[in-house]
């Protein structure tokens, strides 16, 4: 499994422009003061992850380890509005800012990017901020933190403009995606703060989240319905009602195959599930929020490399394919063929060996 975070198409591209804007941000950056961390007194930092919902859910820990450091100074979170919600629920910053960045959904109108970026860097530059982080790598990215004009910032400069930071970092690749967050907040004398809880109630159900962002990291329906079918002999099941699960649901009710459900908003979904058993999903969102309550969780991998985004927790388990992707796919990180080489047994034994285990230690 290779560790890309980005196409190689993709980061062609974005350094070939790098190259021929850095002229002009060098000059820009001539005329920007230059400041020092530590005669600096931290009023507001400003953390940028508005990609996905796991993602912000990932950097949790992260944006604890900042507000311990700065008790004080007001922590600005900018997040994608699909989280913004939870985020204001589980008060995860000061201020928490949810935008629409079309680039994180496969927009392409440059005319879009524009009018987002500079409104949305403008409000933040009302901000007055002191220190900012983008944990992401990408030149869109860093350009809006440039944008947001914080007197000290820290990126990866992985697909280019490197100009765009005051202490621009090297990405390791190979490092999971809160490791790398990790690595940031450490330049300002950040420390890890450890989960090592897990919460196993014996009570609760074992969650099926098929819900994905992209239908390429998927499971097959019938695969959900098969599991579905074999666990529900021996434990209580829900299946999480979303966009994604109506097919399965009215699959299952043909079949009369009985099974609880679970329906409400992300809100709703986050207090419901910390007291659950165990949830099982693909590679997105619901795993990140069980290892956020401690539940223990098993994701389902296709082509991706596990190691670079599975749920952080004492109790968090991957499920992937046996073979290398020799597979003829049309995207450069996911495949479909891969998702559906892995059995409805295989992830079924996963489960009862992993349910087993935890009982054995707890």
């Amino acid at each position: 499994m290779k560790k890309e975070l980005y196409s190689f198409k993709y980061r062609i591209i974005s350094h070939a422009i790098s190259l021929l804007i850095q002229p002009v941000f060098t000059v820009f950056n001539l005329f920007r003061n230059s400041y020092i961390i530590n005669d600096i007194n931290v009023k507001v930092i400003l953390v940028n992850e508005y990609h996905r919902i796991g993602d912000v859910i990932i950097i949790t820990p992260i944006l604890r380890s900042l507000k311990k450091k700065y008790p004080k100074a007001e922590l600005i979170l900018i997040c994608n509005k699909q989280v913004q919600n939870l985020a204001i629920h589980h008060n995860l910053a000061d201020t928490i800012i949810g935008i629409d960045a079309p680039w994180t959904n496969w927009d392409w109108s440059l005319s879009k990017w524009c009018s987002k970026i500079f409104f949305f860097s403008k409000v933040v530059r009302k901000k007055n901020v002191d220190i900012a982080f983008s944990f992401k790598g990408d030149i869109r990215d860093s350009f809006f933190l440039w944008l947001s004009k914080p007197k000290i910032s820290f990126g990866y400069s992985f697909t280019g403009g490197k100009y765009f930071y005051t202490d621009p970092q090297r990405l390791k690749k190979s490092y999971h995606q809160q490791e790398r967050a990790y690595m940031l907040i450490e330049k300002i004398g950040c420390i890890t703060i450890p989960n090592s809880k897990i919460n196993q109630n014996i009570d609760g159900g074992i969650v099926i989240h098929p819900g994905s962002s992209d239908s390429r990291r998927a499971w097959p329906d019938v695969y959900w319905i098969k599991l579905i079918q074999m666990l529900s002999t021996k434990e209580k099941v829900y299946i999480v009602k979303t966009n994604d699960s109506s097919a399965i649901l009215e699959k299952l009710e043909r079949q009369k195959v009985i099974v609880n459900i679970f329906s409400g908003h992300l809100v709703d979904f986050s207090n419901w599930v910390k007291n659950q058993k165990l949830v099982i999903g693909p590679d997105s969102m619901a795993g990140h929020l069980a290892a956020f309550h401690n539940i223990p969780s098993i994701t389902i991998f296709g082509s991706q490399n596990p190691n670079l985004s599975i749920p952080i927790s004492k109790k968090s388990k991957s499920v992937k394919p046996d073979l290398k992707c020799y597979h003829k796919r049309n995207h450069w990180r996911l495949c479909e063929d891969c998702m559906s080489s892995i059995t409805p047994q295989k992830v079924y034994d996963e489960t009862v060996s992993f349910l087993n285990e935890i009982k054995n230690q707890t």
